[in-house]
């Protein structure tokens, strides 16, 4: 599972920079090149916008949106989406916690009799 996440996570990396690159040449008020950046706001989600490489810092206060402004039923259609993601997330979250609670975890062990027999057998730890 670590694997993927890793992997997804590397490849929106890879595809955020892409954005980037191919994104217009925009200098902020300081001079510097403007980052390209994504809005998950209520209001404006997915919507990308250029602001100051320095906003962290309180650079200059540049921004302009790059992406036109979103339908109203888009905005809707996409924070439910984002809500039911986050919902699942959730669910998937404390059902992990439940099963890792109730002992549901199979394990195969391997045993030694003494006389260097060895045995595989499966475990089960559950709790009553």
């Amino acid at each position: 599972m670590a694997v993927g996440s890793s992997s997804s996570s590397s490849s929106a990396r890879r595809r955020m920079n892409d954005e980037q690159c191919e994104a217009p040449h925009i200098l902020c008020y300081c001079g510097l090149r403007a980052i390209l950046q994504t809005s998950w706001t209520e209001s404006n989600p997915g919507r990308r916008f250029f602001s100051c490489p320095k906003y962290i810092e309180r650079g200059c206060g540049f921004f302009l949106w790059h992406d036109p402004e979103p339908s109203q039923r888009s905005k809707t259609i996409i924070n439910e989406l984002m809500w039911n993601n986050k919902k699942l997330k959730l669910e998937i979250s404390e059902l992990k916690k439940c099963a890792s609670y109730n002992g549901e975890v199979d394990y195969n062990d391997v045993l030694d009799d003494g006389n260097n027999n060895y045995a595989t057998i499966q475990l089960s730890d559950e709790i009553s």
